[in-house]
């Protein structure tokens, strides 16, 4: 996110969306055996592509990350192509 949102604007997308993320991300370890979690190191990727543990992982780099990077690049890609949903 670096030149793209200034740092107040970072902020304030860190203060609301971490919290949520982490309860998200909490519930989604559930999912997955105790063993499974202490063997194998679960990412995610951030806005600018890059992989962070899941520990680690805050609202500020899930912004266009993930499924909402997903949905972004399909919409970007229907446009260009005149595709209708």
């Amino acid at each position: 996110m670096i030149k793209v949102v200034s740092r107040g604007h970072t902020a304030c997308a860190a203060a609301y969306l971490t919290p949520k993320i982490s309860t998200y991300l909490e519930s989604f370890k559930v999912g997955f055996d105790d063993e499974l979690c202490t063997n194998v190191q679960l990412s995610f990727m951030k806005s600018d592509g890059g992989l962070t543990p899941v520990d680690d992982f805050g609202g500020h780099q899930a912004i266009l990350s993930g499924p909402a990077g997903g949905v972004i690049g399909y919409a970007k890609t229907a446009y260009r192509k005149g595709l209708s949903g």
